[in-house]
């Protein structure tokens, strides 16, 4: 047996971008954006950093987090996780990105902090709206610092802006004294962002993300002797990317960059990083990553989570203990840390008989409540009530978790009993409110029956595969939709005892990706009712699962 075991990309497969990790003894915590779901903030736990289990969220105070109207890609962006040695706090920031119309973006920064990484968090404190990608650092002589990208829309000026450094009280709970631009970014690659520092043997490290969050992504490392610069790049920078070549794409605010996509690279879109020293005494940067669907540039799964082994050199510089700057589909573990041959493909197994919901399932547009999602209407079933259609940005009754496979079954047991054809109840694959497919049962005036067929919504648009409908009298089955790759295949059938059946023929789900909606998120698998009747209608689930399947 080694010392050493091997980690597998990515760590956290599916729509898990953005990623902040944190160490704290030898546990190790790691948060994503969660953009128009709810609740907001995901965070997870590890003692590996190869298996992750999703633990808590943070924002969760409906009084504080309005998410319903928000477009995609809007909503949680980037949050920031630190842990305050001296106070034993934890400290999370993010930017709540409200409109990003006309590129003049409307943002506002908080940061929130608690006793226990489970919380109760405090109060929502308002740093700032200049920009996004907040993050604190905690100085060892006690002062607070906040670094933010200015987003700069003004004509003339270089796009997207400078990193930003303020100071943050927290007993006075704002940031005080100048802004002070701190960095223009260590590449010519553009769309700087993602900005953390660290310290580290007397120097300042400022980590930034560079190349937008596409193709063209790396991480990117500068330092200084002073937090306030001037800051050095890493003559290597990026040290992380999918892209190990320079180019100049300053003032270019494309940041999904196709033409910059590298077919010999095994994991896509590698930037966005964060840095985690281990109670190994080992460095770690955990980064954003993507996987299209082969032959294709088309991402379904959204952005991913995967990680690296980084040293220090004698130079004082981090390097990818694998070599080179081509992020890597494996990393060596920590050592004498065993790692399980476990998938990182979780998946769910919601079973509503328990009368527990599924900590994995989250609703968009706002939190879940008594009003339209119960498990007490009917023991052992959730109870979930129509509201508005899959197309609309507010009340919609959905609940659903990432896709975190490319070949993956998607299932749930259904009961409903519809009297209008506008009331809808069944399985769903959910990218955005203008992407999904929806296998859902209805009234049908033509069968004088409650029917079963497929509804599409892409880019906007409706779409019915009437053809394929079937009757379904009695308003109960079992659906199941079977993913593989870029294709899925819908099943029913109307008790457990009776065979699969095909309900139409394969569809296409490549419209689903951040390629083709112009989004960044990922898809989603969930359950969900609409009624655009009287709104009286309600659907029963008996168990939800996303079942993962050897790719």
């Amino acid at each position: 047996m080694t010392d050493y075991s091997t980690i597998k990309n990515p760590i956290l497969p599916g729509f898990t971008p953005d990623p902040a990790v944190l160490g704290v003894g030898d546990d190790y915590y790691l948060a994503t954006s969660t953009f128009n779901w709810y609740p907001g903030v995901q965070i997870f736990h590890s003692k590996d950093l190869a298996h992750w289990e999703l633990q808590t969220y943070v924002f969760n105070d409906p009084d504080f987090l309005h998410l319903a109207g928000t477009d995609t890609p809007a909503g949680v962006w980037a949050p920031d996780l630190t842990y305050d040695k001296r106070t034993g706090k934890y400290w999370i920031v993010m930017c709540q990105m409200h409109n990003m119309n006309g590129n003049l973006f409307d943002q506002d920064n908080y940061a929130v902090y608690a006793d226990s990484i489970n919380g109760p968090w405090s109060k929502p404190i308002y740093l700032n709206s200049i920009g996004f990608d907040c993050s604190l650092f905690h100085d060892d002589d006690g002062k607070h610092w906040a670094v933010t990208l200015e987003w700069d829309t003004r004509k003339g000026y270089q796009h997207p802006g400078a990193i930003v450094l303020e100071q943050f009280d927290p007993d006075q709970g704002k940031l005080v004294g100048p802004t002070k631009r701190i960095s223009r970014g260590g590449t010519d690659r553009g769309c700087l962002e993602a900005p953390h520092i660290y310290k580290h043997d007397g120097y300042y490290y400022l980590m930034t993300a560079e190349g937008g969050t596409g193709y063209g992504h790396g991480v990117v490392v500068q330092r200084s002797k002073t937090i306030d610069g001037p800051y050095e790049s890493d003559p290597q920078n990026p040290i992380i990317t999918s892209t190990p070549y320079r180019y100049f794409r300053r003032g270019d605010p494309d940041s999904l960059r196709l033409d910059l996509y590298n077919p010999k690279a095994p994991l896509q879109k590698c930037g966005h990083g964060s840095l985690v020293h281990t109670a190994t005494d080992e460095w770690y940067v955990v980064h954003l990553s993507a996987r299209p669907l082969p032959g294709t540039t088309n991402c379904t799964l959204g952005r991913e989570t995967s990680i690296q082994k980084v040293e220090w050199t004698e130079e004082g510089w981090l390097r990818m203990k694998a070599g080179g700057t081509l992020a890597q589909p494996t990393t060596e573990g920590m050592k004498g840390i065993q790692v399980s041959d476990k998938s990182q493909a979780a998946g769910v197994n919601a079973d509503f008989s328990t009368g527990k919901i599924d900590l994995h399932l989250m609703s968009p547009y706002g939190p879940r409540t008594e009003e339209w999602c119960s498990l007490k209407e009917r023991s052992g079933w959730l109870r979930i009530h129509g509201r508005q259609s899959f197309f609309s940005q507010f009340q919609v009754s959905l609940l659903a978790s990432r896709i975190d496979s490319f070949k993956s079954i998607v299932s749930t047991k259904v009961e409903f009993n519809p009297i209008h054809y506008s009331q809808s109840a069944g399985l769903t694959l959910y990218y955005d409110n203008s992407n999904w497919l929806f296998a859902r049962l209805y009234h049908s005036e033509t069968l004088n029956s409650t029917a079963l067929a497929i509804m599409k919504g892409e880019k906007g648009n409706k779409d019915e595969y009437i053809l394929d409908r079937v009757a379904l009298p009695g308003g109960k089955a079992e659906l199941k939709a079977e993913i593989d790759y870029g294709q899925v295949q819908f099943f029913y059938r109307t008790n457990e005892n009776t065979e699969w059946r095909k309900l139409g023929d394969l569809i296409d789900i490549s419209f689903m990706s951040d390629e083709q909606t112009g989004g960044f998120t990922g898809l989603m698998g969930g359950i969900g009712t609409w009624d655009a009747y009287r709104r009286q209608s309600f659907a029963d689930f008996k168990y939800f699962k996303i079942t993962p399947k050897n790719e």
